[in-house]
């Protein structure tokens, strides 16, 4: 039977030729037909068809969506980076990183026991799947996912153009980039890639449309309040907010023009379809005061809030008293949790933790809460802090918050012309 079964391996395997299939994978797809009493004749067609034996059907990185199958991929590995993990007791090696195409930039997590490509290769990639991972398209390589090195004149323009753009362009950016911006914050550490140990820098960069965290895989020697030239290097997102990737293969240039730094502000519908950013400016409608608002008390230990007297991990603790607000802000479009700390809190509802303490005293935490509903409610706040975004939606950490003046009257006349030119 080890005979025949071989025999047919052989037959599909000079079908496929070299298609990134190994032929142990084939086999072991062959016997599972076998075992579940499929033909050997229609064992073969299925996996000739399967893995190939016609030209694939590629897919541009920008077009994947989540949780899709059978995509069919050609790109450049842009970083390859390796890491352990434990999966039922045992230790397993998986590797990851960043692929790009023409049009788009995604990360990869590979579960192969291989993988046959280097940072800055070419491949075909065939049968692999996408999930969603901290809100970014993730390409998914499993075991059965083929893997194909090509030759760079093998893809027309895979080698994309450098596009020059402003850090609020990165959501939209595919491709190489080229950014000027201030290292406004810079710190290094120590890594471990294909069993070397390497120095990463990482940090806060910023130009005059916002800013942005980066990571480089190369001493540039690079310091805080340089004012550099990043050629060639990639943009990605982690729960919405951008992030600057480069290394030795990128172009660095220190330039003596200092650059203002400034605040992303962006509409708040705008801001809940960039998922997040650092050190954002919006405006919005308070429309809930959410419970576990006001008056809270915390662990001495982890800042962890606590109930009845006790940590979820320190237990039995005398808490620390503090104020907080969490929010819902709406736009009329879209609408995001909005978490701030005492200093705001206390700023928005002109009272300090000594006079929220004294209504608690005489009313409780219930009375508090609706002084802070009737002082907030339907009331408008630019607001500005970092998000970031999840399953859940957007959130809104608030490091500034300032309730605006709204001229009633004048925005009901724009409603009413606004409405007048849809008719």
């Amino acid at each position: 039977m080890d005979s025949e079964i071989s025999a047919y391996v052989d037959e599909i395997m000079s079908v496929l030729g070299d298609e990134g299939i190994s032929r142990e994978d084939i086999e072991k797809e062959f016997k599972r037909f076998i075992e579940f009493g499929v033909p050997p004749e229609q064992a073969k067609r299925s996996l000739i068809r399967k893995f190939g034996g016609k030209k694939i059907t590629r897919k541009f990185l920008k077009d994947v969506k989540p949780n899709e199958q059978s995509i069919n991929i050609v790109c450049k590995i842009i970083t390859k980076n390796t890491r352990e993990i434990n999966v039922k007791g045992e230790t397993k090696t998986i590797y990851y990183g960043m692929l790009a195409d023409e049009t788009a930039v995604l990360p990869f997590t590979s579960w192969r026991p291989d993988f046959p490509a280097e940072k800055g290769d070419v491949v075909e990639i065939r049968n692999a799947y996408s999930r969603e991972w901290q809100g970014t398209v993730q390409i998914n390589i499993g075991e059965r996912t083929g893997i194909k090195k090509l030759d760079e004149g093998d893809i027309p323009n895979i080698q994309q153009d450098v596009k020059k753009c402003k850090i609020k362009d990165v959501y939209s950016t595919f491709g190489p980039i080229e950014i000027e911006a201030k290292i406004l914050s810079i710190s290094e550490k120590e890594v471990e890639t294909d069993g070397t140990k390497k120095k990463v820098f990482s940090g806060v960069l910023g130009d005059d449309t916002g800013k942005a965290q980066f990571t480089a895989w190369h001493d540039f020697n690079l310091k805080e309040g340089d004012v550099v030239r990043i050629k060639g290097c990639y943009a990605k997102f982690w729960r919405g907010i951008p992030q600057i990737v480069f290394d030795e293969r990128s172009t660095v240039d220190k330039l003596k023009e200092d650059i203002s730094v400034g605040s992303l502000s962006v509409p708040l519908h705008k801001l809940v379809e960039m998922r997040g950013g650092i050190d954002v400016t919006t405006e919005g409608t308070v429309i809930e005061i959410k419970e576990n608002s006001g008056y809270v008390e915390r662990c001495p230990e982890c800042n962890r809030l606590i109930k009845n007297g006790e940590c979820s991990v320190h237990g039995k603790v005398k808490g620390v008293a503090d104020l907080r607000l969490k929010m819902i802000v709406d736009d009329g479009c879209a609408g995001v949790s909005a978490i701030a700390n005492r200093e705001v809190t206390e700023k928005l509802i002109d009272m300090n933790l000594s006079d929220c303490k004294k209504i608690i005293k005489d009313g409780g935490e219930e009375e508090l809460l609706d002084i802070i509903r009737k002082k907030l409610l339907t009331k408008k706040l630019r607001l500005r802090g970092n998000a970031f975004g999840d399953e859940f939606g957007t959130t809104l950490i608030i490091k500034e918050a300032a309730v605006v003046n709204v001229d009633i009257q004048r925005e009901a006349q724009q409603f009413l012309q606004m409405v007048e030119g849809e008719r």
